[in-house]
């Protein structure tokens, strides 16, 4: 699962915690690299990472429209860590994976994180989006979130394998909910459910 670092920061208990926001993953191949929570100097690249992924029209909904980076960062800036989260994963400086959550907002689903992770394409097969999602599992279960969902559509069957793979099922479908290369594919809902913790992890 790789080791873990502590540092000082804003994720996910606010200025003065000493809480976990860096850790260092092995990926298939034993090299190492990083999961951090997102700050606003990221945002860049993030969006350019999100539109490059984008741009192969089979992975994921956004295409050319997704935020500017001025917008991105504004989101960066202001979002609210009890609620929203994104983090990055890099390899050496270069952001090569990103993965944004966001918990309910209601109480009736406040217990509910929605979240959606792109992989650069040099960086899939690797194993580096475990870390992202183990991050993110980690995120949630400080937060009393029980349980994390998301949609990936049914023509990306390396995806779907991939969560299978880290504890998270099948929930439900939507038919020809999307129109990909070429053909009418369904929208496939998976969720895990987390056990609980009683307080964020301090060091």
């Amino acid at each position: 699962m790789g080791t873990e670092n502590y540092s000082v920061g804003l994720y996910p208990g606010g200025i003065g915690c000493t809480m976990r926001t860096e850790f260092t993953y092995t990926d298939v191949g034993n090299m190492p690299y990083v999961v951090r929570f997102a700050d606003p100097s990221d945002a860049a690249s993030i969006v350019s990472l999100i539109r490059a992924v984008g741009s192969e029209d089979i992975y994921i909904a956004n295409e050319d429209d997704y935020y500017s980076a001025d917008q991105q960062q504004r989101i960066l800036s202001q979002m609210n860590p009890d609620v929203q989260m994104v983090l990055v994963a890099l390899s050496g400086q270069k952001i090569i994976g990103t993965l944004e959550a966001v918990r309910g907002t209601f109480r009736k689903n406040q217990h509910v994180a929605t979240f959606g992770m792109a992989l650069a394409a040099e960086s899939r097969g690797q194993g580096r989006g475990a870390g992202l999602l183990r991050t993110m599992e980690m995120w949630a279960q400080q937060h009393q979130i029980h349980k994390v969902a998301l949609s990936v559509f049914e023509s990306n069957g390396a995806a779907i394998r991939f969560y299978l793979r880290h504890g998270y099922a099948v929930e439900a479908s939507r038919p020809q909910q999307f129109y990909i290369s070429g053909h009418m594919v369904a929208e496939v809902f998976m969720a895990k459910y987390l056990a609980a913790v009683s307080s964020p992890e301090r060091q």
